[in-house]
C-alpha cells in the first residue's frame, strides 16, 4: 500500500532536471517520444519483426537528438527541425499501428487507448515546436485552459495505465489509483466546461480560472508525489506489477511539467 505521503518530491530521490529554456523544452518532448518508443518496444510481438525494427530506428533517432538537446549541442534552429522530423516519424508509425490495431491486423499487447495517448503527445510536441518557431505569445488565460484540457486527459490516462499494469492482488492500491483517476476525469470535464464558457478573446484571467488553476497545481503536485512513491515501491519489487521499470518516473515528470506550466501560465 502506498502511504498518504504528499510531501516534497525531492525527498524521494527524484528531480525534474530539465532546463525550462528552448533546449530544455525540446529535450522534454523528445524524451517523451523516446520513452514512449521504448515502452511500446516491449509490447510488440516477436512476429511483428518489421514493426519492431521501425520502432527501434525511431528510438535511436529520438534518443540521439534528445541527447544533443540535453547537452545544448548545435544550432537551436537546426535542432528544432530535427526534433520536428523525428517526432513526425514516430507519430506516423504509432498512428499507423493504432489503425492496424483497430482492424485487428497487428499483434501487440499495447491498449489502443495508450497508442492514442502517445499519438496525442507527439501531436502536442509539434504544436509546441511551431509555437517556438513563431515566437507567438499566448495569453495567460489561453495557456491555462490549453494546458489543463490537454494534460488533465493525459493524467487521467496515466492513472488508467498504472491500474492496467498493477496486479489484481493490489486491492487497496488499485482502489487508490481508481479514485485518483476518477478525480482527474472530473477535473478534465471542468476544464472542458471552462474552455467553452470563457470565450476568446481571453484578454483577462477571471477569478474562476485562477481558482481552477490553483486546484490543478495542488492536485498535479500530489499526483507527482504519488507516482514517485509507487515508483520507489516498484523498483524495490515491493508492488506486484508488470509496469516498465521507469514508467512512473516518466509520468511523474509530465505531472511536474503540467503544474510548472500552470504556475508560469505558458505553453511549453
Amino acid at each position: 500500500m502506498v502511504s498518504n505521503y504528499w510531501g516534497g518530491v525531492g525527498n524521494l530521490g527524484y528531480t525534474d532536471n530539465y532546463e525550462r529554456d528552448a533546449y530544455g523544452m525540446i529535450a522534454f518532448w523528445l524524451r517523451n517520444d523516446y520513452d514512449h518508443g521504448r515502452f511500446f518496444d516491449r509490447e510488440i510481438s516477436h512476429y511483428e519483426i518489421e514493426l519492431a525494427r521501425a520502432n527501434q530506428n525511431n528510438i535511436q533517432r529520438l534518443g540521439a537528438i534528445w541527447k544533443k538537446a540535453e547537452a545544448r549541442q548545435g544550432d537551436l534552429g537546426t535542432l528544432l527541425l530535427e526534433a520536428q522530423h523525428a517526432s513526425s516519424e514516430f507519430h506516423s508509425l504509432i498512428a499507423y499501428t493504432m489503425d492496424k490495431s483497430l482492424h485487428c491486423e497487428v499483434i501487440i499487447s499495447t491498449p489502443v487507448s495508450l497508442l492514442d495517448h502517445m499519438v496525442r503527445e507527439a501531436e502536442e510536441s509539434q504544436k509546441v515546436y511551431k509555437l517556438m518557431q513563431s515566437g507567438f505569445q499566448v495569453s495567460p488565460s489561453d495557456a491555462i485552459i490549453h494546458e489543463s484540457v490537454f494534460w488533465l486527459r493525459q493524467m487521467a490516462d496515466h492513472l488508467g495505465y498504472i491500474r492496467h499494469y498493477l496486479d489484481i492482488s493490489n486491492y487497496d492500491l488499485n482502489f487508490q489509483v481508481t479514485m485518483m483517476m476518477q478525480k482527474f476525469e472530473r477535473l478534465l470535464m471542468q476544464a472542458t466546461a471552462l474552455k467553452t464558457m470563457i470565450r476568446k478573446p481571453r484578454n483577462e484571467t477571471l477569478p474562476v480560472l485562477t481558482q481552477f488553476k490553483q486546484m490543478i497545481i495542488k492536485e498535479a503536485k500530489s499526483l507527482e508525489a504519488f507516482k514517485l512513491e509507487l515508483d520507489d515501491l516498484i523498483k524495490k519489487c515491493a508492488a506486484v506489477t508488470t509496469s516498465p521499470p521507469d514508467l512512473l518516473e516518466h509520468i511523474a515528470r509530465e505531472a511536474h511539467h503540467l503544474w510548472r506550466n500552470l504556475e508560469e501560465e505558458r505553453i511549453t
